[in-house]
Formats: C-alpha cells, sequence, structure tokens
C-alpha cells in the first residue's frame, strides 16, 4: 500500500489483534520447542480442546480431524507466552506454485486466541503473506521475500467480512482461473533495486500520480496509492454495476482509516452479479478473474463500490 504514508518497512511478524506474535526471521531463532514447561501445565491438549469449542465448522473443509500430533508447543519472544503451529494444508495456488498454511492457536495473557497463516507463493522468492481469524477474517497481509524471510506489512484489517475457505485436504481442482498477459508482471524490486515501472491496480484503474502529489514516491513513479476518485470523472452507482464500471474494494488501513484496497474493471455481470473484473493485481499481472474467488479473498472486503462516467 502506500509507500509515504506506509515509508516504515517493519521487519517484523504478523501482529494478530496487537497480541499474537510470530516472528519474522528464521523461527528456530525466535522460539523454543518445550513441549511442556515447568512453568505452565499448558499441553497440547488444551489447544486442542480450545480450538475445538469454537465451532469452526465451515470454513474447513478435508480432513475430519487435524493432525494436532504434529503440533508442538513454543514459547513466544515474550518469554511466556505459548504458541502451537502446525501444517495445515499444501496443495497449489492458482499460478501452480505452492500455497502453505499453518494453523495457529497462542495462549496469551491467560487466554487464547487463533487464526491462519497462508503463504501464497508467486515464484520460489516471493509470497503473498496473509493472516485471517478462524471465521475467515483477514487481519493482516504483506509480502514474504525468502530467503531473507522479511515482511513488509502492507495493510491492517480491524473489520473486515472474510471471504476465504480454510482448507485441510488436497485440493485437485482449484476453481480459480483467471485470463492474464504475464508481460504485465511489474515487480517493485528487482535484483535488490526499486523498479522504476512497476504500477499497481489504482495506477491501472485511475491512472498515475503527478511528482506533485503527497503520495508520490520517486522510487516507485508509477505506483499509485491515492487514487483520486472523486475528481476522476467517475460517480458511485446506487443500482446494479454493468460491464465497463470501476470496482474499488474499500477498507480499514491503519493510521489512514478507510482507504481504497483494490481497484478493478468490471468486465462481466451475470444476473446482477459481478462475475469478472479486470485488475492489475499488485505486483503480478493485469488479470481477469472472478473477484468472488478465495485466491483474491485479501481483495474482497465487505465495502465494495461501484463507479461510473
Amino acid at each position: 500500500m502506500k509507500k509515504n504514508i506506509y515509508s516504515k518497512i517493519f521487519i517484523l511478524c504478523m501482529i494478530f489483534t496487537g497480541c499474537f506474535m510470530t516472528g519474522c526471521q528464521q523461527e528456530d531463532l525466535i522460539v523454543d520447542v518445550i513441549g511442556k514447561t515447568d512453568n505452565s501445565s499448558l499441553e497440547i491438549a488444551d489447544f486442542k480442546n480450545w480450538f475445538n469449542s469454537q465451532g469452526i465448522v465451515s470454513e474447513f473443509t478435508g480432513k475430519q480431524e487435524l493432525d494436532w500430533g504434529n503440533a508442538e508447543i513454543k514459547l513466544m519472544r515474550d518469554g511466556n507466552s505459548q504458541q502451537v503451529s502446525f501444517e495445515i494444508y499444501k496443495g497449489k495456488n492458482s499460478l501452480g506454485n505452492d500455497s502453505i498454511r499453518e494453523l495457529q492457536i497462542a495462549y496469551v495473557n491467560n487466554r487464547f486466541t487463533g487464526g491462519v497463516k497462508i503463504f501464497s507463493f508467486y515464484n520460489e522468492e516471493n509470497a503473498h503473506a496473509g493472516y485471517y481469524s478462524l471465521s475467515g477474517r483477514i487481519l493482516e497481509e504483506g509480502k514474504y521475500y525468502a530467503p531473507k524471510q522479511l515482511y513488509m506489512l502492507l495493510k491492517r484489517y480491524a473489520d473486515e467480512g472474510g471471504r476465504v475457505r480454510l482448507k485441510t485436504g488436497n485440493e485437485s481442482n482449484n476453481p480459480c482461473t483467471y485470463a492474464a498477459d504475464p508481460a504485465s508482471a511489474t515487480p517493485q524490486i528487482i535484483d535488490g533495486n526499486w523498479n522504476p515501472n512497476a504500477y499497481n491496480c489504482h495506477a491501472y484503474v485511475w491512472g498515475y500520480l503527478s511528482s506533485n502529489d503527497p503520495c508520490y514516491d520517486s522510487n516507485l513513479p508509477l505506483w499509485n496509492d491515492c487514487p483520486d476518485i472523486s475528481g476522476s470523472g467517475y460517480s458511485q452507482v446506487s443500482g446494479a454495476p454493468k460491464a465497463g464500471d470501476r470496482w474499488v474494494s474499500w477498507g480499514y488501513v491503519s493510521d489512514v482509516g478507510i482507504w481504497p484496497i483494490h481497484s478493478a474493471i468490471v468486465r462481466e455481470v451475470k444476473n446482477g452479479k459481478v462475475t469478472k473484473v479486470e485488475a492489475k493485481c499488485g505486483d503480478a499481472e493485469i488479470r481477469v478473474y472472478d473477484p468472488d474467488c478465495i485466491e483474491y479473498a485479501s481483495y474482497m472486503t465487505n465495502n465494495v463500490k461501484y463507479y461510473r462516467k
């Protein structure tokens, strides 16, 4: 997201509701496997019982029982809180690359809290990292770079509608397909340097920023994180959307408030429902896809608006 407003690159982990912490460096440098500690009576069964008490049913498909035998209790960086984390799904995303999901439950300040971390790789070195509550609500997302394993925290969500299924089975038929021009991908960083040709969804739909704009970033001159929707000549549509409309997903961003998360162009509408949009997907290509596809859950908030000239 915004480079000026979000100028700090957090070399941090995903922080779950302010206290659920995991490390951004190699995990074994930050946590110690303890199984059962002298200062706590917590066991794997305690985490399992808490999870089962949450009634998470619809979001988990595949296995009837999670593999708690592969779970370990780990001590978090504060030296007191404990966490269970284990892989619940490994398959392929819509690009055919690895998608890895971990169930994480922490015991912090005498209470349990849980979520799912998802790494969906674009290639061997670049992944989208998302963190979701157990009900499927996206909490944070960013980019993951291997082997350095650094996070750039891009978005913080306070209250967003969840659009993700957390899977534990092996998906052989991914319902998410899209058309794309591979040559249109524009990574922000190439060989460790900023790519001045990189542009994003807002730039594709609403145009570039001028060098006088407060959001302009000379490192990424074509990247637009402050789309001027009100001054674009487009007005919000109160009725049903139609092909050619501009699709904007709004969400809460820390330190800013409600902000455009993603912009696209409506390409197909069936029975009043948008079934295809065209968008520049961050660093990735220009794609035509179904916005309800689970691979695009991070783009779909509960506040989508349509604009038309």
